[in-house]
């Protein structure tokens, strides 16, 4: 099994969520991808932080160690899919999110989030939160 994870369980990691680091070491660094739209985001965090310097070093830290799976076409064309069936049915997900879930879908990839309430309106998309035991 392969797991991608969210950014929320990124930055769980980088603040030393023991759960969280405890499910990686269980599974595996080789098992775990991040995809482009989780750097934007953690990238985002550390200059919008009061600490800018701190939070881009940890950061980079954790991009460094993990492979980071591109936005595809297969996983564009997914988001479009996506995005329109969800406006269809008046509960659309934010287009960051909706990303990730795009390229956890087209990998076939386990998305690893704690917001499943969230992502669980997206048929086929396999989730787990290892943020609380």
């Amino acid at each position: 099994m392969t797991y991608l994870l969210d950014t929320d369980t990124c930055i769980y990691w980088i603040k030393d969520i023991n759960s969280v680091r405890t499910k990686v070491r269980q599974i595996g660094w080789e098992q775990i991808y991040i995809c482009s739209i989780t750097v934007a985001e953690l990238y985002f965090g550390a200059y919008n932080s009061q600490r800018i310097v701190e939070n881009l070093a940890r950061a980079e830290d954790f991009i460094q160690n993990l492979p980071v799976v591109p936005l595809t076409t297969p996983a564009l064309k997914k988001f479009g899919e996506l995005k329109a069936e969800l406006r269809r049915l008046g509960q659309p997900i934010t287009e960051f999110d909706l990303l990730i879930a795009s390229v956890a879908l087209t990998e076939n990839y386990i998305l690893v989030t704690n917001n499943t309430r969230h992502y669980s309106r997206i048929t086929g998309l396999q989730l787990e939160n290892w943020t609380f035991p």
